[in-house]
């Protein structure tokens, strides 16, 4: 009688346990979830002031450095994307099964990046502007395989 109270205390224990990681596993993928969110808020944000920066004819090392805050947040950003975590998600399945492809978009992004800093440290504004243009295609053609469309 006791070893069927314990075996069943066992199983009582392994069901709540399934639980519990059941739930922490899907707080912990909500949470990444809203990282690569928060990160593409931050990547949006040094995009418009580089931006601004062309508009105004501004402080050309203002460029240079969003442009090194745009490589930090992809670096972070390309590590966001854990198995499982495609849920309540504009990521495409393709993240998940063409990592390659993700991993060269990610890298094509970065040169960019680097593009951009440069032409920024040259003050010259038709470099900046051009290395702009660049940057956003970078950044569109990992949209058009890797992110759903907004409605």
């Amino acid at each position: 009688m006791r070893k069927r109270s314990l075996v069943a205390a066992a199983f009582g224990m392994l069901a709540a346990g399934t639980i519990v990681g059941s739930a922490t596993l899907a707080v912990a993928q909500a949470d990444v979830v809203k990282q690569r969110q928060e990160n593409r808020k931050q990547t949006a944000a040094a995009m418009r002031a580089i931006k601004g920066v062309i508009d105004s004819k501004g402080d050309a090392k203002i460029v240079v450095q969003q442009a090194a805050k745009l490589k930090e947040l992809e670096a972070a950003f390309v590590k966001m994307f854990p198995a499982g975590s495609d849920k309540d998600s504009k990521a495409l399945p393709a993240v998940w099964s063409d990592q390659a492809g993700f991993q060269a978009a990610s890298k094509a992004a970065d040169a960019a990046y680097d593009k951009l800093a440069v032409a920024g440290g040259s003050g010259d504004f038709t470099a900046i502007a051009t290395a702009f243009q660049d940057t956003g295609k970078a950044c569109g053609a990992c949209h058009q395989k890797f992110r759903a469309k907004d409605n």
